[in-house]
């Protein structure tokens, strides 16, 4: 039996049908081989000259040498960049900026060809503090609005680098979908006067169903609506918004909770492609966000979603914007709980 479920924090649709599982080729790829190493891959230690210079590096030493633990550069083909004009262009009902912003790699490990669930805790560490590290330099440049930070792996995932990395891009204005679900949660606070995040938390913790672990400051669940098979969020009990705000005993916790999380994945998905986000809100406050701005240390807390790409998406997906999941939140939920414990 089908559901058609309402997620509250994304503000969207998604229909739950556990009878499209068994449907001829629904998975994305077949059983996958592992890439081997190029001879030279400009994001391993020991070819930093093949990268532009480093923005940012975890190391003791000289920057653009070996010895680092994570690493920032700008990436070489960039969708914006900081050496463009800070400017905006109306022409009648059609607007433009000139392409401003930033759009950086995070080289996550000088380690290749891994994995996620052989990262150690250290290098999920270094990967979060790193991430921080940026998100709180580049929140100092007014001109940028909107930071996001994502990880694309393997081809349905939308990577074409191997080796673990994960990229940030910063915009002078904030995308449609970000303030209508920052304004969503605004409405929430004031209509019930908590955090449209806590709620959802209380309920979750109530209900179990949807638990896979819990840590002092994070829980993670099954999201209701999920709309793809094993999506996986992880959210802040504290009032943070996003990263920057954690400090560096969270992104301890942090680090080893994702290590279990990403490793029951693995466990029950195999080598699996994926995307992984951060519900950055935005950094400045301007004519577009000045409705809920002052409020959000009340109104949102960090979230991260790991979304499996294990099925394609068809006209109906792109077309309503409403993702078809044949793996109930339920059932996936009991199988990672299961996995972190059978690790334990």
């Amino acid at each position: 039996m089908s559901d058609i479920r309402y997620d509250p924090i994304l503000d969207e649709y998604s229909i739950i049908a556990p009878e499209r599982l068994h449907r001829p080729d629904c998975y994305a790829s077949p059983a996958k081989k592992r890439r081997k190493k190029s001879r030279e891959c400009p994001f391993c230690e020991g070819y930093e000259s093949l990268t532009p210079p480093e923005i940012f590096a975890i190391r003791k030493n000289d920057p653009d040498t070996p010895g680092w633990k994570a690493r920032v550069v700008p990436n070489l083909y960039k969708a914006v960049k900081i050496e463009a004009p800070w400017s905006r262009h109306d022409n009648g009902i059609y607007r433009a900026w000139d392409g401003f912003g930033a759009h950086e790699v995070i080289i996550d490990t000088p380690r290749h060809l891994l994995r996620m669930d052989e990262w150690s805790v250290e290098e999920y560490f270094n990967w979060l503090y790193t991430m921080r590290a940026r998100l709180n330099d580049l929140r100092n440049d007014i001109r940028l609005v909107h930071i996001g930070l994502f990880k694309n792996h393997g081809h349905y995932g939308a990577s074409t680098q191997s080796h673990p990395h994960t990229q940030l891009i910063a915009l002078p204005t904030a995308p449609v979908g970000s303030l209508r679900q920052m304004k969503h949660a605004g409405r929430f606070f004031n209509e019930h006067g908590q955090s449209l995040f806590d709620a959802l938390l209380a309920s979750e913790t109530e209900e179990k169903k949807r638990i896979v672990a819990q840590s002092p400051s994070f829980t993670v669940l099954s999201p209701y609506a999920s709309g793809f098979a094993f999506e996986t969020a992880i959210f802040s009990k504290k009032r943070v918004s996003d990263l920057g705000g954690l400090c560096d005993n969270d992104l301890h916790e942090l680090a080893a909770l994702m290590k279990g999380v990403i490793s029951a994945l693995y466990m029950q998905l195999g080598d699996f492609d994926f995307n992984i986000t951060f519900n950055t809100p935005p950094l400045q406050k301007n004519f577009s966000t000045e409705d809920f701005f002052d409020d959000i240390p009340d109104i949102w807390r960090l979230g991260i979603r790991i979304i499996p790409r294990l099925f394609r998406l068809g006209g109906f997906e792109l077309g309503s914007g409403i993702e078809i999941n044949p793996v109930a939140p339920e059932e996936a939920a009991s199988l990672l709980k299961e996995s972190i414990e059978e690790m334990k």
